[in-house]
C-alpha cells in the first residue's frame, strides 16, 4: 500500500486538464470555437511557430490557470472578460479557440516557450522580469497592487507601518517582487510564500476569515471580491497602475501584431459592452447578446462545472442563430430585471418571466413559450385544503413577483395577509422556508415546484390561484427588430425537438431515485462486479463503493443517459471522460466504469489526505454529483458558520443547501447549487454501501455499519 501523500496521479499533467467550465464557455461562442475542448477537439501537439503555423493547425491554444477556468461567469468579472475576449480574438483570427488549463501558474510562461500553448491569459502584470522571457500584448487593463488586510486590523498609513506585518503571496506572483522592493527599506516586513496552487481569491478569503494577516491583490479583483467579502479592506497601494497583458512567445511577431490590432480595436469600442441600448443590428454588430436572467434551478446555474439551465440553453441557441455569443447578466435581485433592461444593461430578459399587464406597460413581451400555474405552497402537514381557509393566514412572496400581483387581487375577498419577502430570495428559497416552517405559506410557479418536489417531500401544492399564466422573453419596447426575431425563434422552436428535450430535462424529470433495492445476480451485486473490482483496485477504494455509486447513478443500466448528458453506469459526461484520459463509448460497461473510477480518483486527490478518510470520500462523492467548486464553497461556508469544514455529516452537509439561497449564492465563488440533491446522493450511496457490505458478508462489518461506521472496509488496505 502506497502512502496517500505519494499516490500516483494520472491527471496532474496540466496539458490533460480541461475543466468543464472552459468547455461550456467554448460552447457559448457562436462561430467555430463552439467545438473547442469537446471530445476529439483537443490536441496535444507542440508548436513553437508564429501565426502562420497556428493557421496551419487551424487553432490557437490559450493557456490559463485552473482557478480562472472554474469561476461562475458574472457580468463585470475581469477574469470572465479575459475568457470572452480571447474567444472573440479566435473568431477575429479565423481560428478555433482551444483552452488549455494549467494547475500551476508558474507553468504559464514555460508552456508558451516550450510550445504547449500560443497565448497566456492570466491577468498577468507585464513586469520587466517577465518581459525578458516572453512578449506581451498591448495592455488590456492597468491596475494597482493593493495590500489587503481585515477591516478590524490596525490601519496602515504608509510604508513605515509595514514593520511586523506578515504578508502571504505566491512566490511566482509579481506581488512577491513588489514586497521585496519594500523590504529593502522596511526589513521588518515579513513575506510568507504560500502554495502555488492557491490563487489570489483564496488568499483574500483566508484574510477575511482571519487565517492570514495580509495579502496583495490587484485592485480590480479586490473590488469584485469585496462584494461578497466585506471583511476585507485595501490597506495600502503598493504600486502605481501597472499594465495587465496577454503573454506570447517572444519570436511570435505576426501573432503579436494581430493580437495588438485586435486589442486596439477592442479598446476603441469597449465602451459598447457596458450600459447601452440598441436593436438587432447593434447586437449583431458587436456579436454579443446580453441576457438578463436569474441564478436558480429553473433558469441558469453551474452543474458539474457546466453552465446549464432551461433559459440559458434556449438563449444560447437563439444567440447562435443570430451569429452571437451569450453574455449572462445576473442582477443582484429579481426586481432589477426590468430596470436593468430599460437602462441598457442587457438586451433580453430570459428568466421565466410571467406576462402581466403591469409588466407589459414597461417591456415588450415576445411569443409565449411556456404556461405555468401559480400554486399556493404549504408544509406537507399544514391542514389547509382550500382558498376559503386562508383568512388570517400569512403568505410570503417578493413584492416584484407576479405572485404578489395575483395575491393583491384576492386579498380583500379571502382575508389573508401578504408578507413582502426580501427581493434577494428566489422562489426556491421561500419554498425552503415553508418546509422549515420559517414562514407559513408561499406561491410558486408549477414548474419550479415540480423541480423542488423531485427531491423533497416536506411541501405540497394546496391550490391553484387562477388560470395558467404565460411565460415569455422580454425586450425594450423600441427594439422592434429584436422582438420580431424573438417571435420568429419561438415560432420555429416552440414544442420542437430541442425545446421538448430541454423541457423534459429540466421540468419533467421529477421522479425520485428508486429505493435502494437490488437483488443478487448469481450471488453477485451486479453483472459488472468483476469490473468494479478491477477499477476499484486500480484507484485503491473498496469495489462495493463503486458498485453503490453506480447503482445510485444508473441502477446498473449501462445505456442510461441523464438530463445533463451524462452517460453509462457511472453517469460520466463525455468532457469529464476526456479530462481523465478515457476515450471510447461510455455505454460500454468497462469504459464507463473506468471513466467514473478515474474521475473519483481525481476528485479524492483534490482533498487533503489528512482529512478523516470517510469524510474525504464523502466530499469526493459530493463533488462527483454537484461539482468540486460547490463543495469547496460549502467547506468555506461551514468554516464561516463555526462548523468543522473537514467533516461531512452535521457540518458541511448542514450548510451546503444554503447555496441554493440567493444571498449565499451571491457571496460564493461558484454561485447557485441545487445541493439538496447532493445530500440525498451521498446518503443513498452510504446506505447502498452498507447494504452491499452486509450482502457480501465481510467479516467485521456489522449489519448497521456504513461509510461512517466502518471506514477500514471502505478502501483496500485502508487507502
Amino acid at each position: 500500500m502506497r502512502p496517500a501523500s505519494n499516490r500516483r496521479s494520472r491527471y496532474r499533467d496540466p496539458r490533460r486538464l480541461v475543466p468543464l467550465f472552459v468547455l461550456a464557455l467554448a460552447l457559448v461562442s457562436c462561430q467555430g470555437a463552439g467545438d473547442s475542448g469537446t471530445p476529439g477537439g483537443a490536441s496535444s501537439y507542440v508548436e513553437q511557430g508564429d501565426l502562420d503555423a497556428l493557421r496551419a493547425h487551424g487553432r490557437i491554444r490559450i493557456l490559463l490557470p485552473s482557478q480562472q477556468a472554474t469561476m461562475l461567469p458574472r457580468a463585470g468579472n475581469a477574469l470572465d472578460l479575459d475568457l470572452k475576449l480571447a474567444e472573440d480574438l479566435a473568431v477575429h483570427l479565423g481560428l478555433e479557440a482551444e483552452f488549455r488549463v494549467l494547475e500551476d501558474r508558474r507553468e504559464l510562461i514555460a508552456g508558451l516557450i516550450d510550445g504547449r500553448g500560443d497565448l497566456a491569459i492570466a491577468r498577468m502584470t507585464a513586469t520587466a522580469e517577465r518581459r525578458e522571457q516572453i512578449s506581451f500584448s498591448l495592455p488590456i487593463d492597468h491596475v494597482r497592487e493593493m495590500l489587503v488586510t481585515h477591516v478590524d486590523a490596525p490601519p496602515i498609513g504608509g510604508p513605515e507601518d509595514l514593520d511586523g506585518v506578515r504578508v502571504s503571496v505566491r512566490k511566482s506572483s509579481s506581488f512577491y517582487g513588489t514586497l521585496n522592493e519594500f523590504r529593502e527599506d522596511q526589513p521588518g516586513l515579513e513575506i510568507d510564500t504560500v502554495d502555488e496552487h492557491l490563487d489570489t481569491e483564496e488568499l483574500l478569503y483566508r484574510v477575511a476569515r482571519g487565517e492570514l494577516q495580509a495579502t496583495v491583490a490587484d485592485e480590480d479583483l479586490l473590488e469584485q471580491v469585496r462584494n461578497y467579502l466585506p471583511e476585507l479592506q485595501p490597506a495600502l497601494a503598493l504600486t502605481r497602475a501597472r499594465p495587465i497583458a496577454w503573454g506570447m512567445r517572444p519570436d511570435a511577431e505576426q501573432l503579436k501584431a494581430a493580437v495588438d490590432g485586435f486589442l486596439q480595436q477592442w479598446e476603441l469600442t469597449r465602451h459598447l459592452d457596458r450600459v447601452m441600448k440598441g436593436d438587432l443590428d447593434a447586437i449583431k454588430e458587436r456579436r454579443v447578446l446580453r441576457v438578463l436572467t436569474r441564478n436558480n434551478g429553473a433558469t441558469y446555474f453551474l452543474h458539474k462545472g457546466r453552465q446549464v439551465g432551461f433559459e440559458f440553453e434556449l438563449a444560447r441557441r437563439f444567440a447562435r442563430q443570430l451569429g452571437c455569443r451569450v453574455q449572462v447578466v445576473v442582477p443582484p435581485t429579481a426586481d432589477l430585471l426590468i430596470p436593468w433592461l430599460q437602462e441598457g444593461r442587457g438586451d433580453l430578459i430570459a428568466a421565466s418571466l410571467t406576462v402581466t399587464p403591469e409588466r407589459a406597460e414597461q417591456v415588450a413581451f415576445g411569443r409565449r413559450y411556456n404556461e405555468v400555474e401559480e400554486m399556493l405552497v404549504a408544509h406537507v402537514d399544514d391542514p389547509i385544503e382550500t382558498l376559503d381557509q386562508l383568512a388570517g393566514r400569512t403568505i410570503s412572496v417578493r413584492p416584484s413577483s407576479s405572485y404578489h400581483q395575483s395575491l393583491s387581487r384576492l386579498q380583500n375577498e379571502l382575508g389573508f395577509l401578504i408578507d413582502d419577502a426580501d427581493e434577494h430570495l428566489e422562489t426556491e428559497e421561500l419554498i425552503e422556508q415553508v418546509a422549515t416552517r420559517s414562514i407559513e405559506l408561499t406561491v410558486a410557479d408549477s414548474n419550479i415546484l415540480a423541480i423542488e418536489q423531485a427531491y423533497r417531500e416536506d411541501v405540497r401544492a394546496v391550490y391553484t390561484l387562477g388560470d395558467p399564466r404565460e411565460i415569455a422573453w422580454a425586450v425594450r419596447p423600441e427594439d422592434t427588430a429584436l422582438l420580431a426575431e424573438v417571435d420568429r425563434f419561438w415560432r420555429q422552436e416552440y414544442r420542437g425537438e430541442f425545446y421538448n428535450i430541454l423541457r423534459k430535462r429540466y421540468f419533467a424529470n421529477t421522479g425520485r431515485i428508486a429505493r435502494l433495492q437490488q437483488a443478487r445476480v448469481d450471488g453477485a451485486l451486479s453483472p459488472y462486479d468483476p469490473l468494479f473490482r478491477k477499477w476499484a483496485d486500480e484507484i485503491e477504494v473498496d469495489w462495493r463503493l463503486l458498485a453503490a455509486q453506480a447503482f445510485v447513478e444508473s441502477e446498473f443500466d449501462p445505456g442510461s443517459e441523464s438530463w445533463a448528458g451524462a452517460i453509462g453506469l457511472m453517469q460520466v459526461l463525455p468532457q469529464t471522460a476526456e479530462q481523465v484520459g478515457v476515450e471510447g463509448d461510455l455505454r460500454d460497461p468497462e469504459t464507463g466504469i473506468r471513466a467514473g473510477a478515474l474521475y473519483m480518483d481525481f476528485l479524492i486527490d483534490r482533498f487533503d489526505p489528512s482529512l478523516p478518510l470517510a469524510d474525504r470520500l464523502r466530499f469526493a462523492l459530493a463533488a462527483y454529483n454537484a461539482g468540486l467548486g460547490h463543495v469547496l464553497d460549502g467547506r468555506r461556508l461551514a468554516r464561516a458558520k463555526g462548523l468543522d469544514p473537514d467533516l461531512w455529516f452535521g457540518n458541511v452537509e448542514q450548510v451546503l443547501p444554503l447555496l441554493s439561497r440567493q444571498d449565499y449564492a451571491n457571496q460564493s465563488r461558484y454561485g447557485y447549487c441545487r445541493c439538496r440533491e447532493t445530500l440525498a446522493y451521498v446518503r443513498q450511496i452510504d446506505d447502498a454501501y452498507a447494504a452491499y457490505i452486509r450482502e457480501t458478508d465481510i467479516a467485521g462489518a456489522g449489519p448497521s455499519e456504513s461509510i461512517a461506521a466502518s471506514p477500514p472496509a471502505l478502501v483496500a488496505d485502508g487507502r
